[in-house]
């Protein structure tokens, strides 16, 4: 199948998988719209097609507000990747990177980034407002900068909003993988099919739509990384992160499950009571 999305443009195709594009189980026809894995659950968008984000495609450089809360989210990313990250990690790869906030955000962990994204007038505005090496291009390995200093290094990889565009995550996913060395990190984020969002607006939620190809669950991140040889570290839910620590959210979902809503307060980890009930997003730090 031929890879296609945000961060690898190809022309438009239409989707029609006979077997689950990441565990290759069988899939059972829903609501005429979509079809679901019967082993992973991973749902599958019937109507999608490419978009070619060479040009923009709808991907916008932010206003100063909207990159505010990308940056917000961006720190609580690196939240979630900090528990794994050694001192030989040295190079932050962001593939998919749009308009750069986890480049920005890696700086405070010393990490230094590259970012790749086929969106050539989204990166054109990045080159403005960072002195970082990025490329509009497809991921290549071989463009990563070899310091010197840094022979041997350990590097970090993200893939966050990616691979749902994509018709062929293995392809990626085991590109990525052939670029780590023993110790490297991957971290994965994509919308899930089994987050309060989707469950209560179904596909008028607008993480459906026809540039997303499917919407995940955590057993298909599993069995992604197991397909491509990668060990899960940690893997967990999210929201993003505007309202996700606001007081009024964590008094809404307390009233609504109470019992739930403690048990998250009262774990020990960055993630908020949003993140863990509400849940769109899934996420897994791989090695």
């Amino acid at each position: 199948m031929p890879v296609r999305g945000k961060a690898e443009a190809v022309p438009s195709v239409s989707l029609r998988p006979e077997t689950c594009i990441v565990c290759g189980g069988a899939l059972e026809p829903e609501a005429g719209v979509a079809a679901r894995c019967r082993r992973c659950g991973l749902l599958h968008n019937l109507g999608t097609h490419a978009l070619d984000y060479r040009d923009g495609g709808g991907q916008a450089a932010p206003d100063a507000g909207k990159m505010h809360w990308r940056l917000v989210n961006a720190r609580r990313r690196f939240a979630l990747i900090a528990p794994f990250l050694r001192p030989s990690h040295r190079t932050f790869v962001d593939i998919g990177c749009g308009s750069g906030e986890m480049l920005i955000a890696a700086r405070a962990y010393g990490l230094a980034p590259v970012g790749f994204d086929t969106n050539r007038p989204l990166i054109a505005w990045l080159r403005t407002r960072i002195d970082e090496p990025v490329f509009d291009t497809p991921f290549d390995a071989l463009l990563i900068p070899d310091r010197e200093q840094d022979a041997g290094a350990g590097r970090v990889f993200s893939l966050a909003h990616v691979i749902e565009h994509l018709d062929a995550p293995l392809e990626l996913v085991s590109r990525v993988r052939a670029a780590m060395r023993p110790g490297d990190l991957l971290f994965i984020e994509v919308p899930l099919a089994t987050g309060r969002s989707f469950r209560t607006l179904g596909y008028r939620w607008n993480m459906w739509n026809p540039e997303h190809v499917a919407l995940y669950t955590l057993p298909a991140l599993d069995a992604l990384a197991e397909r491509v040889g990668l060990r899960v570290l940690s893997r967990g839910t999210r929201i993003f992160a505007r309202g996700s620590h606001s007081g009024s959210t964590r008094l809404a979902l307390l009233g609504r499950q109470p019992v739930a809503a403690l048990r998250a307060a009262l774990a020990r980890d960055h993630l908020s009571i949003a993140d863990r009930l509400i849940a769109d997003y899934g996420f897994v730090v791989l090695a």
